[in-house]
């Protein structure tokens, strides 16, 4: 007679261990059903909804641009505060930051510098001193080879300006070849 092989010994083994009995978890799951209850709270009330009619419709829509008006109203000046010209016909660079503006060269002799000025939209401008920029009452006060000075009158909240003196630079052409590479 031929023995069993011995893989169909140890499946059999496996397999007898499958029918064991379970009994004593069938118990367990019964009493834990018996002793717990699923509550589930009731749902909150709903609320009625109230319609609230629009009533601000006589109001400027968030959604469109403010009128020139809105925003360019003249402030309220304080006794003893700089007085600005904001009735003068603003020149081409007062429409820029002057942290937009860059300084590419000068023009000129010993008597008489014009600065080059490039605006963030790439136009040239030449500019000398009196001359206005900047979005805060720029003026240029002088001209050199390497700079311009700039006074700004700069609002501080309270309806007064402070004045400020600044100084933009021209740009190193070899540090801007190297920006654009």
């Amino acid at each position: 007679m031929k023995r069993a092989p011995l893989p169909l010994f140890i499946a059999l083994m496996i397999l007898s261990g499958c029918f064991d009995d379970t009994a004593d978890i069938q118990q367990f799951m019964a009493d834990v059903k018996a002793n717990s209850s699923a509550r589930i709270p009731p749902l909150p009330p709903v609320k009625a909804f109230e319609h609230l009619p629009y009533t601000s419709s006589e109001l400027r829509s968030p959604f469109s641009l403010p009128s020139p008006e809105a925003y360019n109203q003249l402030p309220v000046h304080q006794p003893g505060c700089i007085q600005l010209d904001n009735q003068r016909e603003k020149q081409a660079l007062e429409q820029y930051a002057v942290d937009n503006l860059k300084m590419r060269g000068t023009l000129g002799h010993a008597d008489q510098l014009w600065a080059l000025i490039e605006a963030s939209d790439q136009s040239m401008h030449r500019i000398t001193i009196n001359d206005r920029l900047g979005l805060f009452h720029g003026k240029v006060i002088a001209v050199k080879p390497d700079y311009i000075e700039i006074t700004e009158f700069i609002p501080d909240g309270s309806g007064c300006t402070v004045q400020r003196n600044s100084k933009l630079q021209l740009l190193d052409a070899s540090a801007d070849a190297t920006e654009t590479n």
